[in-house]
C-alpha cells in the first residue's frame, strides 16, 4: 500500500473510532461524576412528558420543515390540563410557554387559564425543579464548551439542545460546521426523537451513534446523538456530535493535514505543568 493510502487509512481509523470514543467517554465521565448529586436533589414529578400527548403537543413543522408553536394546540393543552391537572405535564407546558412568551399570543380566556395553572399550589415545587434543571443544563454547557474548545479548528461540531424548548433549542455550540447558532431551533429529526423518548421509561433511552447525515450543501457528516435525562423531568437535552468527513477520503491531502494539525494543537500552560510535576510521588 502507498504512503498516501496508509495516511488516509490511519485518518479514517482516527475519525471512525478514536474521536467519537474519546468524546463519548469524556461525556460519560462527567455525567457519572455528577449523577449522585443530581439524584439527591431531584424531585420526581408525577405524570408524563408533554411530548407524549401527540394530540396537542404544540410543536409542529410546516411544509418547509421549519418548526413553530401552534397556538391552537397550546390552548387545547391548557384546557386539558386545567380539567386534568398533572404536575409534570403542566411543568413542561409552562416551561415551553414562558420560554417563548406565549401569553402574547393566547386568547384572553386561554391566558387566564394559563396563569391559573402557573399559580397552582404545587407549582412552587415545580419552579424549584426548573431552577435545578437550569443548573443541570449549565453543567452540560460547560462540558460541551470545554470539549468543543479542545477540538477547536477541527470539523468536529458539538451541540447541546434544550429538548423542553425546541423552538430555541441550541444552548451551547462549538466548531459549528452546520451554520447553526445559539438559540436556533431543533430539527424535524430532533422533534421526532423527543416524541419517541417521551414514550419510554424515565431515565432510559439509547444513543444514536455514528449515523450518516448529508448537509444542504452536500457535505457528508458522521453524527452521534446522546440523550440527557434527570429524575425530575426525564429527557431534558441532547448532546450531538457532528463530524464533517466530506474531505476525509484521501483526495485532499491539504485538508487532512489541516485537520491533523488542529487536532494536535495544545495550549501551553506553565501552571498545569508545575501542578503535574508537584503531584509526583517522592521516590
Amino acid at each position: 500500500m502507498s504512503q498516501r493510502g496508509l495516511f488516509s487509512l490511519n485518518l479514517k481509523t482516527l475519525m471512525s473510532v478514536v474521536v467519537p470514543a474519546l468524546l463519548i467517554a469524556s461525556l460519560s465521565v462527567y455525567a457519572l461524576s455528577l449523577r449522585p448529586k443530581i439524584i439527591e436533589e431531584a424531585r420526581v414529578l408525577p405524570g408524563k412528558p408533554l411530548a407524549a400527548y401527540e394530540q396537542f403537543y404544540p410543536i409542529r413543522a410546516d411544509e418547509t420543515g421549519a418548526i413553530y408553536l401552534d397556538r391552537h394546540l397550546f390552548e387545547k393543552a391548557i384546557d386539558y390540563f386545567t380539567a386534568n391537572p398533572s404536575p409534570r405535564e403542566i411543568a413542561d407546558l409552562i416551561y415551553l410557554g414562558n420560554s417563548n412568551h406565549v401569553t402574547l399570543m393566547l386568547s384572553e380566556s386561554a391566558r387566564s387559564k394559563y396563569i391559573s395553572l402557573s399559580n397552582l399550589p404545587d407549582y412552587a415545587a415545580v419552579a424549584e425543579a426548573d431552577v435545578q434543571k437550569d443548573r443541570l443544563l449549565q453543567t452540560y454547557k460547560d462540558i460541551v464548551n470545554g470539549i468543543g474548545q479542545t477540538f477547536a479548528g477541527t470539523p468536529i461540531e458539538i451541540v447541546l439542545h434544550d429538548t423542553r424548548n425546541p423552538l430555541n433549542s441550541i444552548v451551547a455550540i462549538q466548531n459549528p460546521i452546520s451554520g447553526r447558532r445559539l438559540g436556533d431551533p431543533n430539527t424535524n429529526f430532533g422533534i421526532q426523537l423527543i416524541k419517541n423518548y417521551s414514550q419510554i421509561e424515565r431515565g432510559t433511552g439509547q444513543s444514536f451513534v455514528s449515523y450518516g447525515l448529508t448537509l444542504k450543501d452536500g457535505r457528508q457528516v458522521k453524527s452521534t446523538t446522546i440523550p440527557l435525562f434527570n429524575n425530575t423531568y426525564g429527557l431534558i437535552g441532547f448532546i450531538c456530535l457532528n463530524i464533517d468527513i466530506s474531505k476525509m477520503d484521501g483526495k485532499d491531502p491539504a485538508a487532512i493535514a489541516r485537520f491533523i494539525e488542529a487536532f494536535k494543537a495544545i495550549n501551553e500552560n506553565e501552571t498545569i505543568v508545575e501542578m503535574i510535576q508537584k503531584s509526583k510521588k517522592r521516590s
